[in-house]
């Protein structure tokens, strides 16, 4: 009897371990496909704009991320943007079963490396490769990060300022999934920002900006051509020095009056000849410079705007919390009364202590009864629906999305609303770096003294004494 009960009790035993075995594989199989994360950090490093998880949603095709990266930089160094990327595709993952993940060190898995680098004809390591099917596209630190070189002239090592790996890595994405990009007319001819320059007043960023979002960008001379091609998505004119001839601007009317789009960057007192076309949809141009002494930079003239405010119009709605920074600007208004058929829409405008100064050859500016009284509109979005959707947007200044410029506060985010909204991708709207807070501790000597005497000794007896005490109840 005696051997029958040990018997069963060793088979109860052996059921028991097998069931908590079982379960505890269960738990963590569930839990690696059923998870929650938290991002406890001030600038909500991690959680993943609109744009991105509309786009991880959307995937209709399967999509490999290769993070191509050396964990540790030497022996004693971690790399400091891999935690920051391992975090980010980790929370793509939680989106999407088309998006598939892989870790790859380059120094440790060598066939797997050597396989990748002959792959996708790669020569370096630190890379972030997106691939779909036959198309892939590769994102370096410099793709990743915004780094501060102030320090550089010091000896010391560039400083990362913000993380923009969501928008590169979305940007990415897109590229490789998108059969077609949108084609995108920059005019050239009449004095405009160079698309090519790298100088401080040249536009290549914006270029670089609009080609990250799987937009093709080509410069053009209108004069050339007849008609706009049907390819054409959106005219782009930024920062015109000098007038559009007759023809230029027939073929920009016959453009929008067949449903195409046009972003127009005008600056103040510049005759560009547009301005009836303009006129003629409901926007008007305001020979005037635009002034905000409550948004005023301190040192800086009145003239240097600072807009936060904005309508609830797709272009600006996201930006609530976000600054614009126009260098020179003039006041765009719609027209009153507005054209039949169409909707105009003030996307950002002045505080009520702003105006419009029309005295602009004065070296002070001062309100008085010719100036336009605040808030002033410095830009404005045209609809029409019928009888062909017309989409049209015209911003008081060109500067602002100059390569000195566009990484200033919210100018790129602004630029790129207005590209996503002219070209119907209003999901896209909606993403920018997140900055790099460092957070540091200040303790006293009297504090980390503390601190070390708790660690290394209050804690263990501590627990020492909760022992003793068990030990004791259990004894008595």
């Amino acid at each position: 009897m005696r051997i029958w009960r040990r018997l069963l009790s060793s088979v109860n035993l052996l059921v028991t371990l097998a069931c908590l075995f079982a379960l505890f594989i269960l738990v963590n199989y569930t839990a690696s496909r059923r998870y929650a994360r938290v991002d406890c950090t001030k600038t909500k490093r991690s959680v993943l704009s609109d744009k991105t998880v509309s786009v991880l949603k959307g995937l209709t095709e399967p999509v490999s991320v290769v993070v191509f990266y050396q964990p540790m930089k030497d022996e004693k160094h971690a790399e400091p943007l891999y935690p920051l990327i391992t975090d980010l595709v980790r929370e793509y993952e939680r989106f999407t079963d088309q998006l598939t993940v892989e870790f790859v060190d380059p120094f440790q898995d060598l066939a797997r490396a050597q396989q990748l680098a002959q792959q996708f004809e790669i020569a370096q390591v630190n890379l972030v490769i997106v691939h779909a099917g036959t198309r892939h596209k590769y994102l370096s630190d410099t793709d990743l990060v915004e780094y501060d070189y102030s320090s550089m002239s010091f000896g010391a090592a560039p400083r990362v300022r913000a993380f923009k790996g969501e928008d590169a890595l979305t940007s990415a994405i897109l590229g490789v999934t998108q059969a077609t990009s949108p084609l995108i007319w920059v005019t050239t001819g009449h004095g405009e920002k160079d698309l090519e320059s790298q100088e401080a007043a040249g536009i290549a960023g914006l270029k670089k900006a609009l080609e990250q979002q799987n937009l093709s960008v080509q410069a053009v001379t209108l004069a050339e051509h007849v008609t706009v091609p049907v390819e054409v998505k959106v005219v782009v004119i930024a920062g015109p020095t000098r007038r559009f001839s007759e023809s230029e601007v027939t073929l920009l009317g016959a453009f929008l009056d067949q449903g195409g789009r046009v972003l127009v960057l005008t600056d103040p007192l510049m005759d560009t000849g547009l301005e009836a076309l303009l006129q003629r949809w409901g926007v008007v141009l305001s020979q005037d410079i635009v002034v905000d002494p409550r948004a005023q930079l301190q040192f800086i003239s009145a003239a240097n705007l600072l807009i936060a405010t904005y309508t609830e119009h797709p272009i600006v709605a996201k930006m609530k919390t976000l600054l614009t920074m126009f260098p020179l600007a003039r006041s765009v208004r719609p027209a009153d009364p507005a054209p039949q058929d169409m909707t105009i829409t003030p996307l950002a405008m002045t505080s009520p202590d702003g105006w419009g100064e029309t005295h602009t050859s004065s070296e002070t500016f001062q309100l008085d009864d010719q100036d336009t009284k605040g808030p002033v509109p410095v830009a404005v979005a045209v609809e029409r629906e019928r009888p062909t959707e017309t989409r049209l947007v015209v911003i008081g200044d060109s500067e602002f999305v100059m390569n000195a410029q566009l990484a200033n506060a919210g100018n790129k985010d602004f630029l790129l609303g207005a590209v996503f909204w002219l070209t119907q991708q209003e999901h896209l709207i909606g993403i920018g770096p997140k900055t790099l807070e460092s957070v540091k501790l200040h303790l006293t000597s009297r504090q980390t003294t503390g601190i070390f005497w708790f660690s290394f000794l209050g804690l263990p007896s501590a627990c020492g004494l909760l022992g003793a005490l068990m030990w004791w109840v259990r004894r008595t």
